[in-house]
């Protein structure tokens, strides 16, 4: 035997070292498999019940355009319907929209369709809606019943919300200046009247905001100058106020927003929907199929709006 020849001993050491590495890995792989146990099984931990789904009863949120003829829907369905209590809040299309997508509510009532950033949002939140269309209605033009215009061309009406024409005598009426009002901002009427009459433009800074139908019918009731809008239904009986007839172009037929020309002939004629959840709970379609029936349909037409299948 050689003194100084060592290369074995440097092998064993070697391979005992390997081992304990490989030991260690293990070890350092088994901690984190089972320090990870708590966070897997929460993760496979079933979602929490939809609270919507835990009553019957039916909740509706959403366009006060809406407002009488869901209240006139759920009078007549609870009284066939006694054992599914509906619920209305009456606030604004954007404000049931919001609500149907964060699982609020289970119908939202809406006098548009959805925009591109709701259509996002609900993406995002893995909430399917589906639209259906349950009326007919047309944005009225309203003005004092004083007021001596009785129509405006479309390019007129654009012209007076922009700020454009800013005195009655510029399109037939008093030397008065033009007092424009337009609904708040989340308002689906205010929406469609918009993308339909203001296209691309802006409204007029010196435009009054009104938070509600009411507070614009009243207020044009009690202002000779003022002009705004809302949908045909707001008329009512009111002897205070009127809604102006719409010209295409210059020189062609004034049509009126009646329940006939909403299905056609009136400029700003649109359907109002309701949206829900791909998959409704049952008591929620069944209240939908009743505003679709021909009882439901015959309410609609008696509300002052056009039914969704009026020909």
């Amino acid at each position: 035997m050689k003194f100084g020849h060592n290369p074995p001993l440097v092998s064993i050491g070697c391979m005992r070292a390997k081992r304990s590495l490989k030991s260690l890995r293990l070890s350092a792989l088994l901690f984190a498999a089972i320090a990870a146990l708590p966070f897997l099984t929460s993760c496979q931990q079933p979602q929490p019940p939809d609270p919507r789904k835990l009553t019957p009863m039916v909740s509706v949120e959403g366009s006060d355009t809406m407002g009488d003829l869901l209240k006139v829907w759920a009078q007549e369905f609870m009284k066939a319907n006694p054992d599914v209590p509906v619920s209305i809040n009456v606030g604004d299309t954007s404000q049931g929209i919001a609500a149907l997508i964060g699982r609020t509510t289970d119908l939202a009532s809406a006098s548009r369709d959805l925009t591109d950033q709701e259509v996002v949002l609900a993406h995002k939140n893995k909430v399917r809606l589906k639209k259906v269309p349950v009326a007919r209605d047309s944005v009225a033009i309203i003005v004092n019943a004083e007021n001596p215009v009785n129509d405006l061309t479309m390019a007129e009406l654009k012209s007076v919300f922009t700020g454009e024409t800013s005195n009655w005598s510029k399109v037939g009426g008093n030397d008065a200046h033009i007092d424009v009002l337009a609904r708040e901002e989340g308002s689906g009427t205010s929406k469609f009247f918009i993308s339909h009459v203001l296209k691309r433009s802006k409204i007029t800074k010196s435009a009054t905001s009104m938070p509600s139908i009411e507070a614009m019918m009243e207020t044009i009731a009690n202002n000779k100058n003022a002009i705004g809008y809302a949908g045909m239904e707001a008329l009512g009986e009111s002897g205070k106020v009127k809604s102006l007839k719409l010209q295409l172009i210059d020189g062609g037929t004034a049509v009126g927003a009646t329940a006939a020309s909403a299905i056609g002939g009136y400029p700003l004629s649109r359907p109002l929907f309701m949206f829900m959840d791909h998959d409704p709970k049952p008591s929620a379609q069944k209240f939908i199929d009743f505003c679709l029936s021909q009882d439901g349909q015959k309410l609609v037409e008696s509300a002052g709006y056009a039914s969704i299948d009026r020909k």
